[in-house]
């Protein structure tokens, strides 16, 4: 049981950015077909009447895990790559000194992004001969 979690654990940190990417193309058509389905009166054709014959009532209810996989998908992805661009920035610095100064934020980062990054890290300790 515990080896389970700790394997769906380690998928779930190595896939996020595939996982949020997922979230967003799901919940974006999710979305806007549920507002044009809530947007449905009589006479109305094409596009609405077809996003309400698809969700019918249910769409006020569907539209709300849609803007939450949406947006969250959003949220992880733009988070990720802010985090990427400081790693980037501070994993490129050539001086030891600033290296050191920096690696706490180094790891952690690279812990939370992916453990390419963390080998990374690795790499570069091992280049300036830190344990």
């Amino acid at each position: 049981m515990n080896g389970d979690r700790l394997e769906l654990n380690r998928f779930l940190h190595e896939n996020k950015i595939s996982l949020s990417a997922v979230g967003v193309v799901i919940g974006l058509p999710l979305t806007l077909i549920s507002i044009l389905s809530l947007m449905y009166s009589d006479g109305d054709t094409d596009l609405i009447r077809f996003s309400h014959d698809l969700f019918g009532d249910w769409a006020f209810w569907i539209i709300i895990p849609g803007l939450i996989m949406l947006f969250v998908g959003i949220y992880k992805i733009c988070d990720f790559y802010r985090k990427l661009r400081e790693f980037k920035s501070l994993i490129d610095i050539e001086s030891k000194a600033k290296f050191i100064k920096n690696i706490d934020r180094i790891e952690e980062l690279a812990w939370r992004l992916h453990p390419n990054y963390e080998r990374t890290v690795i790499e570069k300790k091992k280049k300036y001969k830190i344990k």
